[in-house]
């Protein structure tokens, strides 16, 4: 029921930003990716995962609520990567040439190469078991893709299996200053 129940949050959301018109607002980086860090560390603490945010400040212009869902589905899927001690997540902002990046690195069980160009797709899981015992449904990174979509940004992969993985978000700014 639980899963049937994200899984259809997640449908909903997919649809509605294919639908609407989002009012996007100037953002301090530090202050949002700072919220975004608050609002992850304490399951990162339950866990027993070293999080670690490395934050340079910057403006991005995002609709916060959507960029926020994008950053903390990367951060749970970070921390639902990591099995055992010695667990480590960290999220990176930084200005770089025409906009601002956001990292999100695991020391996790990282992802085969041949699955990597599927993740996005909606319902795909590249370990179903795994992702249903941790109530997944394959739909996150469908929605954090539609949202960067809307943010005309991109969202990309690095993986490799049993060493980690790390996800790239690229927000152009508007005027191509880097964030200034």
């Amino acid at each position: 029921g639980k899963r049937l129940q994200v899984m259809s949050e997640k449908l909903m959301q997919l649809t509605v930003l294919k639908q609407q018109d989002f009012k996007m607002r100037r953002v301090s980086a530090k202050r949002f990716l700072t919220s975004v860090y608050d609002t992850a560390y304490p399951a990162m603490k339950e866990d027993g995962i070293r999080f670690i945010a490395k934050i340079q400040d910057g403006k991005l212009t995002v609709e916060p609520d959507l960029m926020k869902t994008v950053c903390i589905n990367l951060l749970d899927n970070a921390r639902k990567a990591i099995d055992g001690t010695g667990g480590e997540v960290s999220l990176t902002g930084k200005i770089v040439k025409g906009g601002y990046e956001v990292y999100v690195t695991d020391n996790g069980c990282g992802i085969p190469e041949e699955e990597l160009s599927k993740i996005s797709e909606a319902f795909y899981m590249v370990d179903k078991a795994r992702s249903r015992g941790r109530g997944g449904a394959g739909l996150g990174l469908a929605v954090c893709t539609a949202i960067m979509e809307v943010h005309h940004g991109k969202i990309s992969f690095e993986s490799t299996k049993g060493v980690g993985t790390c996800v790239r978000v690229f927000l152009a700014e508007a005027n191509g200053n880097g964030g200034e």
